[in-house]
């Protein structure tokens, strides 16, 4: 069972906070009383929903273009941040992509993912490319040019 002297001392803290609710409620009031005549004249509130509203239509867009901006040179910078061989390429689709609506857009983004696979080429293969290499140079020689 709790003592008298703790009770008492749970009521005074009730009350204390009553009193200071109490005291921001009176400093609250007196501040509007003051401050209504002013905000709330139809001068004030027209000229401030006229800042917010041209506000809003200088700096929408400006963030709406720098948002669109930044997400299509994330391919380029997903490339460069992985040392892409063809980042080059990459950032090229970007710029592209900027100024063609975004079409390029995805295929840079999953190109910039991607690694290009090296893989050794065959001695068929390497056979082909010196054959048709020596063709070439076969014919070039007998058209006379150097």
């Amino acid at each position: 069972m709790p003592s008298k002297v703790s009770i008492n001392l749970q009521n005074l803290d009730i009350s204390m906070r009553q009193r200071h609710l109490k005291n921001s409620r009176q400093a609250l009031l007196i501040g509007l009383s003051f401050l209504s005549p002013h905000a709330f004249a139809s001068g004030f509130v027209d000229g401030l929903a006229e800042v917010i509203s041209w506000l809003a239509l200088i700096l929408i867009p400006i963030i709406f273009a720098i948002v669109y901006w930044q997400i299509h040179y994330l391919p380029s910078k997903i490339a460069e941040k992985r040392q892409h061989p063809q980042q080059e390429a990459i950032h090229a689709m970007c710029m592209v992509s900027r100024f063609s609506g975004g079409l390029f857009w995805p295929i840079a983004f999953v190109w910039a993912h991607l690694r290009p696979t090296m893989t050794p080429l065959t001695k068929d293969q390497i056979n082909s490319i010196a054959q048709s290499h020596n063709k070439a140079e076969s014919k070039d020689t007998k058209d006379g040019s150097c």
